[in-house]
């Protein structure tokens, strides 16, 4: 029997025909937002593997790449409580927060004019507590991917959906300034993020790499849908549902509980914009991802390892459940300005 057969008969017809519309969350996770995309069937994340692309399959410029999304570990509830213990203990971050929010303020002194538009998945908790720093302010989700571009039906949807509120994309943090670029490209808002290494986005509370707890986030526990994939041009991008059995409910409420509560004013910075040609994903977060999303060959870290396992700890888990070594002390990460790093098995 599926597990649908749990669900009101009502609400799977919703799902299922409410297509190029913007919905609430699912799966009774407590997110406030609209999410952009259209829910497919439910699959489950590790039976059904051929819904999902190999983690070692690489991007080659053909869009076909983009129409399967990549597959979801299997992580369990101690990994889960690491990760909220990490968060709710992190006052960097926190910081971070209250400096972009208050850097947004300055711009946007007015929050029931702005639209804060997640990109799926990491600006998701990003955007939640902006919108907590900033009442009035609302936010909706959308996909992404850097050589794809954004879900472009999607977008028209939510500028029609919201037509007197100043857009500003939201992501988690910047890598390579990939998703910067594509922001950049649309010419439809600023870019905003919590951690900027490199300097490419147009507001972020920190330019340090710093690990973000919820890099960790999986759609599987915090969304309840897949990654998301394209189907065609005039339809928006699509996700697969996944149970509520999967979905880590008190996790999320948690991480809301600890958004701070007011911004701060933000400190007069120069912003340093570095790029350097790399074959490496890089900085902390971005790596994170890798491990969840892709398939990682080997971890690199600037640090000696008894540093790496005080700052970096989430990040070694992954790595043991995926099976990846690491390397320390590789110095030769100074030179592009991160301190974690890693190479990814890739096949055509």
């Amino acid at each position: 029997m599926s597990i649908l057969s749990n669900i009101k008969n009502e609400e799977i017809i919703i799902l299922n025909t409410r297509k190029n519309q913007g919905f609430q969350p699912i799966n009774g996770l407590p997110w406030k937002q609209t999410f952009y995309l259209n829910l497919e069937e439910e699959v489950h994340p590790f039976n059904d593997k051929e819904r999902f692309r190999p983690l070692t399959k690489a991007y080659t410029g053909n869009n076909t790449f983009w129409s399967t999304p990549s597959p979801e570990p299997d992580l369990n509830n101690t990994f889960w409580c690491d990760v909220e213990n990490a968060f709710v203990n992190d006052n960097t971050l926190k910081e971070a927060a209250q400096a972009l929010a208050g850097a947004i303020n300055e711009k946007y002194p007015d929050p029931e004019k702005i639209l804060f538009v997640s990109i799926l998945r990491a600006g998701v908790p990003v955007t939640d507590w902006l919108c907590r720093l900033l009442p009035g302010s609302k936010g909706v989700a959308i996909s992404l991917f850097v050589g794809l571009g954004i879900d472009s039906v999607a977008l028209k949807q939510i500028r029609k959906d919201f037509p007197h509120r100043s857009i500003i994309f939201v992501d988690g943090w910047t890598g390579r300034g990939g998703v910067a670029k594509a922001v950049a490209s649309l010419n439809s808002g600023p870019l905003a993020v919590l951690i900027d290494p490199w300097g490419w986005a147009d507001f972020s509370g920190i330019q340090e790499d710093i690990f973000c707890p919820s890099a960790c986030f999986t759609g599987l526990a915090t969304l309840g849908f897949s990654r998301t994939f394209f189907v065609d041009n005039s339809n928006f991008f699509s996700a697969y549902r996944f149970s509520d059995i999967f979905a880590q409910q008190s996790m999320i409420k948690k991480w809301q509980s600890c958004s701070p509560q007011t911004h701060v004013s933000p400190e007069t910075k120069n912003i340093h914009r570095f790029f350097a040609e790399t074959p490496l994903r890089i900085h902390s977060n971005e790596v994170c991802r890798a491990l969840i999303n892709a398939s990682p060959e080997m971890l690199y870290f600037r640090e000696e390892k008894s540093v790496v396992q005080e700052r970096f700890h989430l990040l070694l888990k992954l790595a043991d459940q995926r099976s990846v070594p690491a390397e320390f002390k590789v110095q030769s990460l100074v030179k592009i300005k991160t301190r974690v790093a890693c190479s990814l098995i890739t096949t055509a």
